[in-house]
């Protein structure tokens, strides 16, 4: 009979086992510190892209958001027992109508006794239009910004040492000496004769390139707009010597409004809904609105001359 295999430990401790102990790689470390840091920092702005006002006091906006972020739906009803309306996760159930919406919904969370709950009672918040969750943006973008930073850090790092050198050991000691100089900043390095032979050394070029750093750097730019585009954040291209023109933020401004109404527009749509359906207790039709959360003027970039251009487009998260 075959032995039963052990998943988890060939999945996940068998790779790290090296010897005695799970080996300890500094600069696996690093970058995958750094694609947390990303990671939590563009779901930050995910999270804060919208502004909901006239919200019950019931209903957490910060929950709302969240949730909408991790799985793409949030339910919303008046719940009785309560007595108050709530926003809460839920996930379909009974099948789909004609038009492939779900006929009841199921409410869930911590220490919450689930309700399944006709669709006619309720209203979904859906984060999009193809009601699925943004996760798979801020993830993809959080992995290759990650990478790119660990790719400059390399590179830079080549650029302190750009030379590896080969001598005897009888002069390895006087090479030691004059490299820790050299990095010291002596202005006049000397040494004795015949210690400093340079026939009996051999240098090696590394080929660090500081314009490839610049390179790197632009395109890590270009990468941090694009995935500021994904979540419909305003951005413009920084790193152009010339001045942006007036037609390049209009076509700039044109994707990232287009990308904004594919989460705004799903979001309004429920808003609508809720306010038809739902009431206070003394009667009164919810008014529940909700918007872009962005300043009412982005800030304008002055030119050489003192004069203003066109709007620059900076990220634009309250």
């Amino acid at each position: 009979m075959a032995k039963k295999r052990d998943l988890v430990w060939e999945g996940f401790y068998l790779p790290h086992l090296a010897g005695n102990g799970f080996r300890h790689n500094p600069v696996n470390d690093d970058q995958r510190m750094a694609e947390s840091m990303y990671l939590r920092h563009l779901t930050e702005l995910a999270m804060n892209r919208f502004k909901w006002t006239n919200l019950p006091k019931s209903v957490d906006p910060r929950f709302l958001e969240l949730q909408l972020f991790r799985q793409a739906l949030v339910v919303f009803y008046k719940d009785q027992d309560f007595a108050r309306h709530l926003a809460l996760a839920g996930a379909p159930v009974g099948g789909m109508n004609h038009y492939d919406n779900p006929v009841a919904f199921t409410t869930y969370g911590n220490k919450y006794t689930s309700k399944r709950i006709n669709a006619t009672d309720c209203v979904p918040i859906w984060a999009n239009m193809m009601r699925t969750p943004d996760y798979d943006i801020v993830r993809y973008y959080s992995k290759r910004l990650a990478t790119l930073d660990r790719t400059i850090e390399i590179n830079s790092m080549n650029l302190r040492q750009p030379r590896m050198v080969y001598a005897n050991e009888n002069t390895r000691l006087s090479y030691e000496n004059l490299s820790r100089q050299i990095d010291e900043g002596v202005p006049v390095i000397k040494g004795q004769e015949n210690a400093l032979d340079p026939s009996n050394v051999q240098v090696l070029d590394l080929g660090g390139d500081p314009v490839g750093i610049i390179n790197l750097q632009i395109a890590r730019s270009q990468l941090w707009n694009q995935a500021m585009t994904m979540l419909g954040i305003n951005n413009a291209n920084q790193d152009k010597k010339e001045r942006l023109v007036a037609d390049e933020v209009a076509a700039n401004d044109d994707q990232v409004f287009a990308t904004r109404g594919i989460a705004l527009n799903s979001r309004k749509l429920a808003c609508e809904l809720i306010n038809k359906k739902f009431t206070y207790a003394d009667g009164t039709p919810l008014n529940v609105q909700v918007e872009f959360n962005t300043d009412s003027e982005p800030p304008e970039a002055p030119d050489e001359m003192g004069g203003a251009l066109a709007p620059m487009g900076g990220v634009n998260v309250g």
